[in-house]
This record gives C-alpha cells, sequence and structure tokens, in this order.
C-alpha cells in the first residue's frame, strides 16, 4: 500500500514569498502583520489561500497560518525573530532555503492572477503598521459579514460595528479606513 501526503505548498510558498516582498518593506512583518495580509490576499484578492479566519483579538486569524509559518521556518524558507521579549512581536525574514520553498508551489506564485494580487497587496498594504492593518482587516471583515448576511451596509453601520469591536480606534480613524477601502474597492457600501 502507497502513502501519499496532500502537503499544501502553496501555503508554504505564501508564506515564503511574502517574507521575500516585504524584506526591506515593512520593518514590522511578523505574525500579525502576515495573518492580515493572508486574510486580504483571500477576502479582497480572491486568492484561495486555505485558510478559515475567525475575528480574534487583533481582528481577523487563523491558527493553521502560524502553525505553517512555523514549518516554513522549520525547513528554513523563514526566520521568526523576537523583537521584543517585553511585549510580544517578531520579525519575519527571509532564509536561505526561501526559493527551495517559493518554487514547491512556482505555478501558483507565479500565475497571473496571484502575481497581480501579492503586487497590489505589497503596493497598498505592505507598508503598514500591524495595527494599521488589524483596522483594515477587521472592517473588511465586517463588511464581508454584512454581505454574506444579505443586511444592508452603508459607512455609518460598518463604523458602527468596527467601532464597537475596536473601541481603541477613534470613529474619525475608522471612517478613514472605510473610506480609503471603499475608494479602492476592497469594500462596498451604500452612502
Amino acid at each position: 500500500m502507497k502513502i501519499t501526503f496532500d502537503i499544501p505548498w502553496t501555503r508554504y510558498a505564501l508564506i515564503a514569498e511574502l517574507a521575500k516582498r516585504l524584506d526591506g518593506v515593512n520593518p514590522q512583518f511578523g505574525k500579525t502583520v502576515l495573518e492580515k495580509l493572508v486574510f486580504f490576499l483571500q477576502e479582497i484578492y480572491g486568492i484561495k489561500c486555505g485558510y478559515d479566519f475567525e475575528l480574534y483579538s487583533y481582528g481577523p486569524f487563523d491558527s493553521q497560518l502560524l502553525g505553517d509559518l512555523d514549518l516554513v521556518e522549520h525547513w528554513g524558507g523563514v526566520t521568526v525573530l523576537r523583537v521584543n521579549n517585553s511585549f510580544g512581536g517578531y520579525r519575519i525574514q527571509p532564509s536561505e532555503k526561501v526559493d527551495s520553498i517559493v518554487g514547491k508551489a512556482k505555478e501558483f506564485i507565479e500565475d497571473q492572477k496571484t502575481e497581480k494580487a501579492l503586487d497590489d497587496l505589497v503596493s497598498n498594504y505592505g507598508a503598514m503598521t500591524a495595527r494599521d492593518l488589524e483596522l483594515r482587516a477587521t472592517t473588511v471583515y465586517v463588511e464581508r459579514g454584512l454581505r454574506k448576511k444579505g443586511e444592508y451596509r452603508s459607512k455609518e453601520k460598518i463604523c458602527s460595528l468596527v467601532s464597537q469591536i475596536k473601541p481603541k480606534f477613534d470613529f474619525q480613524e475608522i471612517e478613514q479606513a472605510v473610506l480609503e477601502l471603499k475608494k479602492r474597492s476592497h469594500i462596498e457600501f451604500t452612502d
């Protein structure tokens, strides 16, 4: 009997590719930023990454993504450095085998749709802080939730719900993020 494994190389390659693309672009590229960027790839850009995000402390989160990051680090594709022992915080950097990991899913990474999405993602969100991404990812999560339920979506309703979920952000900051996301056509609402 032959035993086969379904290894999700596309997920691992995506982590390695993001580490390459964000090296030198985002000094805060850690676990929270990784979570939000992969969430955006799935929800905004329609790239099938294979994760199931739920709302958590810092916005949309999938523990499987952190498990995948651990594997990519174990295989030498990335290095995860602790940057703040007191408050937590990590920095993900490409490592010596990053190209080998990316190469395992070369077709996926070099697919025209994936390539365009990665370029746009890095251009629009690559330099943002974890805090800024937390707010935007939560906003997208809220808007998508309302959309899935078929509920009316207005700027005020989205801002109000995000404000309830994320009270640490002031209303102006939330409104600015909502308008920015709409301008990019990354969320939809009725005026």
